[in-house]
């Protein structure tokens, strides 16, 4: 299997709804192939740390800035290899960083979510709480991104 040296990584097969008149992914479905790896992952540090529920629906973040860059078409029933790592904690944010490898192992697109701790009852922003950050520091072991191509 093909990995992408990422934190944490899923598979995906490309689904026939996911492609566009041209004849591979639209553009579009790339996002929410990252938020797919992205729920799964901060799912985990909720589970792990205990500090931020025990629901996915009560994940107290919003998104704030997502980007993509494209480098290969990915094609109907093609395994896809995505990975993601939490590259950069501030005060109230952090940034995500995302890889997509087809199963030979080309690069298809990468990308960057910042999100932000979030009350959806107060409206407002709060700081990380300090075992989030404790254990995607001790589950990333040190990891930094490679630069992109």
């Amino acid at each position: 299997m093909t990995t992408t040296t990422y934190p944490y990584e899923t598979t995906l097969e490309v689904a026939f709804r996911d492609i566009d008149a041209m004849g591979h992914v639209n553009n579009a479905v790339f996002f929410a192939y990252f938020e797919t790896v992205r729920i799964k992952y901060l799912g985990e540090i909720m589970e792990k740390s205990g500090s931020l529920g025990n629901e996915l629906l009560d994940l107290p973040l919003i998104l704030v800035e997502a980007s993509c860059t494209y480098k290969s078409p990915a094609l109907l029933t093609e395994i896809l290899h995505v990975g993601t790592g939490i590259s950069r904690f501030g005060t109230k944010s952090f940034d995500m960083l995302y890889r997509i490898q087809g199963q030979d192992g080309r690069l298809i697109a990468y990308g960057r979510t910042v999100q932000v701790m979030y009350d959806y009852i107060t409206r407002q922003a709060f700081p990380i709480p300090e075992d989030v950050r404790q254990y995607v520091e001790t589950y990333q072991r040190g990891w930094a991104p490679a630069a992109y191509p």
